[in-house]
């Protein structure tokens, strides 16, 4: 086994709060799913990923996400007044290892696994080895999954990025996770909160409802979306000493 991911950890980074904001597109709302495949990749960038194969408990839906957990130099964080602060992507996966295996992604094992990956050249899935994290194998974990309008994009060729269309599409993405059985967040647990109430909350806002993330409306330049902030919740500053496992 090797260990892929050792040098990401939270040490030093501002601690994570509760934040609202082929496959068929899902429905907003929290789905209880057992992991079936997460393994690592790289974008020509640098930047490292980490996508997620499940399968929902109830209904059978299965779910890939492929969740970037580092930008182009290899760093898990972004600056912001001159305190480090945890990448989104970072935080979810992180969230997903602690809560299935009581470590986080930093101490993951890996081992090489056949995958049927997409391949862009030849525009089909083939076998390719990839590192598997196998720990999280067969683990469950509910994720409260948001569904999304959003601008398709076409490549720039004179600046070669990717650019917003007034045209749109439907997606999903990984907003927040929760422990399962308790459905406490990372949060409610590094503060020891034995009962879950940012599920709740998170569950009244979003469930059902598809948010608009477009910058282009109508043919016309608009604000991005932004998911919304229930309630109050827990704050990082009041957590308590971090331990192997929050969730016993």
């Amino acid at each position: 086994m090797s260990n892929l991911f050792g040098n990401l950890n939270n040490d030093g980074l501002e601690e994570s709060q509760d934040r609202l904001g082929g496959f068929r597109v899902l429905e907003s709302g929290p789905y209880l799913v057992t992991i079936m495949a997460a393994y690592a990749g790289q974008a020509p960038s640098g930047a490292r990923s980490v996508t997620l194969l499940t399968k929902a408990d109830e209904g059978g839906a299965e779910y890939r996400e492929t969740t970037f957990v580092t930008n182009k130099k290899g760093e898990n964080f972004y600056v912001k007044d001159g305190k480090k602060f945890a990448l989104p992507g970072f935080t979810t996966i992180d969230d997903i290892c602690h809560m299935t295996t009581g470590k986080g992604l930093a101490g993951q094992s890996a081992e090489d696994k056949v995958m049927n990956i997409y391949d862009p050249d030849q525009k089909k899935e083939v076998p390719k080895s990839v590192p598997m994290l196998v720990e999280l194998l067969g683990k469950k974990v509910t994720l409260g999954i948001l569904k999304k309008l959003v601008n398709k994009q076409v490549k720039n060729a004179t600046t070669n990025e990717y650019e917003d269309t007034a045209d749109s599409r439907e997606e999903n993405s990984i907003d927040k996770v929760f422990h399962y059985p308790s459905n406490l967040t990372m949060v409610e647990a590094r503060n020891k909160i034995q009962e879950p109430k940012f599920f709740a909350q998170w569950v009244e806002l979003n469930k059902g409802k598809t948010q608009d993330r477009r910058s282009i409306k109508d043919g016309q330049g608009g604000q991005n979306g932004r998911s919304g902030r229930p309630g109050a919740p827990p704050k990082a500053g009041d957590s308590a000493a971090k331990t192997t496992s929050l969730f016993g």
